[in-house]
C-alpha cells in the first residue's frame, strides 16, 4: 500500500469516524429530553420593571402586529417600557415612529430608537437599546414573533432564583403548513426544542438563549460582558453568562410563535449566519470551558453544541473522497469497515424517527403524522449541508461577513405572496456551488454501482438529490429582475420555463450523444450477442470481426476514474485474443471434446464482454462533454428565469 493510498484511507476512516459521534451525542440528548420536567417557578413579590427591546431592520410587513401585541401583553403599564431598536433603511422607520407615537398618547413608555448606522447588526442594536433600558429585566422579540399576553407573567416568576440569567420560552410556527419548506423546518425546530433544549436543561448542560422570545436578566448581560459583535450574539453571550455561573432556564410550555422562513435563498443565509456563528463562538470559548472546572459531560455536549454544523462539512468531505477511495482498491476488511461506517445515516434518520415520535401528541396527533415531515427534514438538511460547510470553512479563515437578516413577509397559515415583497432576495451563488456537488455525487453513486461499493450508494443518492433540490430550488425562489413597467410573474411560469429549457436540452444531448458513439456500441454489442449465441465457428468469427471494427482500440468513458471493465482498449483486446482463439480451434472439428469445450468458454467470455459494454453505456450518455454541456443548459435556464 502507497503513502498516497494509506493517507487517503486513513483521512477517510477518520472524517466517517467522527461523525457519528455527534448522533451518539444526540441519542443521548433524546434519553436527558424525557427526564424533562417543568421547572418550578416561585412566586415574585412584585412587579420587576420590565424593558421590551424590539430588533429592527426592515420589517414593514410585521412590525404593526409586533408592536400590538407587545402592548397587548398581561403586564402592568407602568412597569413596561418598550424599546424600538430600529436600524432601517427604507420606510420601515417611518412606520416605528408612527407605532410609537400612536401608542405613547396612549400611555405606553415606547421609544423610537435610530442609530445613524448598523455597527455591531443586531448586537450592536442591542447593546444600544440596553443602555436606553430602565428595565430590571430585558425581554426581546425579533420582528417576525407574536408573544402571548401571559408571556411575562409566566416567564418573570423564575428570576425568583437569583442565579438564573435567563429564562427561554419555545418557538411556535404561524405557517407550519405553507409548504413542504415549512413544514420540514418546523420539523427541525420542534426537534431542537422539544429535545436539544429540554435535554439540556434536564441534564444541566450548557443551553442557549435564542436570540428571541426570552428574557435576561440585565445584571447578567452586564456581567457578562454584554451584547459584542457576532454572527450568533445569542449564542455568544448565553456561553459566556454561563461560564460566568449564571443559569439559563428553559421553560417548554410557554410557546411564542413565529413566521418560518419561507424562501429558499433566505434559509441559505440563515443557516449560513448560523453555521458561521457557532463556529465563531466555538473558536472564542471552547478553551474556555475545556480549562472550566465544569463537569466532563458538559463539556462534551458544549463541544458537540458548538461544533454542530462541522459534520456537514465532514459529510460534504465524505462524498467527495468515496470516488477516491473505491479506485484506491481496499482489502476486505477495510471493505467491510467502509460499510459499517456508511450505515451512521440509517443511524442519524433513526434518532431522528424516535425524537419526532415525541411530538405526535402534542403537534401532530398520531404517529404517521410527522413521517413525512422526516423524510423532508432529511433532504432538506442534507441539501443544506454544501452551504453550511462553506460557513464553517469560512469562520475558521476568521472572515467578517455582512450580518444578512433573514426577510420576514407577514404569512400566516397557508396564505400570503412573498414574490411581490422588495424583501424578496435575489439569487444566491452558492446554488450553482450545490448543482455542481450534486452532479458530482450522482457520479460517486453511479461510480460506486459499477465497482461494487454497493454501501455508498444510498449516501451519495440522497446527497446527489438532495444538493439539487436545494440548486434548483434556489433558482426558482430568486427574486427576479422588475423594471419600470414590468410585473412580477408567477413561480409557475419560472418552472415551466426552467422545465421545458431542461427537458429540450436532456433531449438534444441524448440524441446526440447516442447517434454519435451510443448506437455504434449498441451495434458492436449485437454483434457480440449474436457470436455468444452462435454454433457456427465462421458465423461467430463473421461477427467477431465486425464487432472489432466498430469498437474503439482505446478510450475509456469512465471519467475522471475509469473502471477496468469499461476500457474499450481492453475489451477491443480480449475480443482479439478471443477471435485468435476461435481461429485455432476452428479447424479441429474431429476433436469434438476440445471444439466444443474451447467454444463454450468463449461464448461465457463473450457474454462478459457485452455485460461490461452494457456498464459502459451510461457513461456514454453522461460523459465529461455531455456533464458539461447540461451544467450549461442549467446555467442557461437559470438565467432565462432570473432576467423575466
Amino acid at each position: 500500500m502507497s503513502f498516497l493510498h494509506l493517507l487517503l484511507l486513513t483521512s477517510f476512516f477518520l472524517i466517517s469516524a467522527l461523525i457519528p459521534l455527534h448522533t451518539i451525542v444526540y441519542a443521548h440528548l433524546i434519553l436527558l429530553a424525557r427526564r424533562y420536567r417543568t421547572p418550578e417557578a416561585r412566586i415574585l413579590p412584585r412587579y420587576p420593571h420590565v424593558t421590551i427591546q424590539l430588533p429592527i431592520y426592515n420589517e414593514r410587513h410585521v412590525v404593526r402586529r409586533l408592536v400590538r401585541a407587545v402592548t397587548e401583553l398581561d403586564y402592568p403599564r407602568e412597569m413596561m417600557q418598550i424599546i424600538l431598536a430600529d436600524d432601517s433603511d427604507d420606510e420601515t422607520s417611518r412606520i416605528c415612529g408612527e407605532l410609537a407615537e400612536h401608542y405613547r398618547r396612549k400611555g405606553f413608555d415606547i421609544t423610537h430608537l435610530k442609530r445613524p448606522d448598523r455597527w455591531g447588526y443586531k448586537a450592536g442594536a442591542l447593546q444600544n437599546a440596553l443602555n436606553h433600558s430602565k428595565g430590571e429585566f430585558i425581554a426581546i422579540f425579533d420582528a417576525d414573533f407574536l408573544p402571548p399576553s401571559d408571556f411575562l407573567k409566566k416567564l418573570l416568576p423564575y428570576f425568583a432564583d437569583e442565579r438564573v440569567g435567563v429564562v427561554q420560552a419555545r418557538w411556535g410556527h404561524l405557517n407550519r403548513d405553507y409548504s413542504l419548506l415549512t413544514s420540514s423546518q418546523a420539523l427541525a425546530l420542534d426537534l431542537h426544542f422539544m429535545v436539544e433544549q429540554r435535554a439540556r436543561h434536564a441534564g444541566n448542560l450548557f443551553l442557549n438563549f435564542n436570540g428571541t422570545a426570552g428574557i435576561w436578566r440585565k445584571t447578567c448581560i452586564v456581567d457578562s460582558g454584554g451584547w459584542i459583535p457576532s454572527l450568533a450574539e445569542d449564542l455568544d453571550l448565553s456561553y459566556r453568562a454561563q461560564l460566568k455561573g449564571w443559569k439559563i432556564v428553559y421553560v417548554d410550555e410557554v410557546e411564542a410563535p413565529a413566521e418560518i422562513p419561507v424562501q429558499m435563498n433566505a434559509i441559505r443565509k440563515q443557516q449560513y449566519r448560523w453555521a458561521f456563528g457557532a463556529v465563531q463562538t466555538a473558536i472564542r470559548y471552547l478553551g474556555s470551558i475545556l480549562r472550566s472546572s465544569n463537569p466532563s459531560l458538559l463539556k462534551i455536549h458544549a463541544v458537540v453544541h458548538l461544533t454542530r454544523h462541522i459534520p456537514q462539512l465532514l459529510i460534504t468531505l465524505q462524498v467527495f473522497l468515496i470516488p477516491l477511495v473505491v479506485r484506491s482498491g481496499v482489502d476486505v476488511p477495510f471493505s467491510e469497515g467502509l460499510a459499517l461506517m456508511a450505515l451512521y445515516p440509517v443511524i442519524l434518520v433513526s434518532a431522528i424517527l424516535i425524537a419526532a415520535s415525541q411530538l405526535v401528541k402534542k403537534v401532530y396527533g398520531r404517529l404517521t403524522g410527522p413521517l413525512r415531515d422526516v423524510l423532508l427534514l432529511i433532504v432538506w438538511a442534507t441539501g443544506i449541508s454544501l452551504n453550511n460547510a462553506i460557513a464553517v470553512v469560512h469562520a475558521f479563515f476568521q472572515g467578517d461577513p455582512v450580518f444578512d437578516r433573514t426577510p420576514k413577509f407577514g404569512i400566516v397559515g397557508r396564505r400570503g405572496d412573498w414574490r411581490r415583497s422588495p424583501y424578496a432576495l435575489s439569487f444566491v451563488g452558492l446554488a450553482v456551488a450545490d448543482i455542481l456537488m450534486g452532479g458530482y455525487s450522482v457520479y460517486a453513486a453511479l461510480y460506486s454501482f459499477y465497482m461494487g461499493a454497493f454501501y455508498f450508494i444510498p449516501l451519495t443518492a440522497l446527497f446527489s438529490i438532495s444538493l439539487l433540490s436545494s440548486g434548483l430550488l434556489t433558482i426558482n425562489h430568486s427574486r427576479p429582475r422588475i423594471g419600470a413597467n414590468k410585473k412580477v410573474r408567477s413561480s409557475k411560469h419560472s418552472v415551466t420555463v426552467f422545465t421545458i429549457s431542461l427537458i429540450a436540452a436532456v433531449f438534444t444531448i441524448a440524441t446526440i450523444s447516442y447517434v454519435r458513439t451510443g448506437y455504434q456500441l449498441d451495434l458492436a454489442r449485437g454483434y457480440i450477442v449474436s457470436a455468444s449465441d452462435s454454433v457456427d465457428p465462421i458465423k461467430c468469427l463473421s461477427n467477431l470481426e465486425e464487432a472489432l471494427k466498430i469498437i474503439p482500440g482505446s478510450g475509456n468513458p469512465v471519467w475522471p476514474l475509469p473502471t477496468p471493465s469499461t476500457d474499450l482498449s481492453l475489451i477491443s483486446d480480449d475480443l482479439k485474443s478471443l477471435k485468435e482463439r476461435l481461429e485455432s480451434v476452428s479447424g479441429q472439428v474431429n476433436n469434438v471434446e476440445l471444439y466444443h469445450s474451447v467454444l463454450e468458454d468463449i461464448r461465457q467470455a463473450l457474454k462478459v464482454l457485452d455485460h461490461q459494454l452494457r456498464m459502459a453505456m451510461p457513461y456514454f450518455w453522461a460523459g465529461y462533454t455531455q456533464v458539461m454541456a447540461m451544467l450549461l443548459a442549467v446555467a442557461m435556464a437559470a438565467l432565462v428565469i432570473m432576467r423575466r
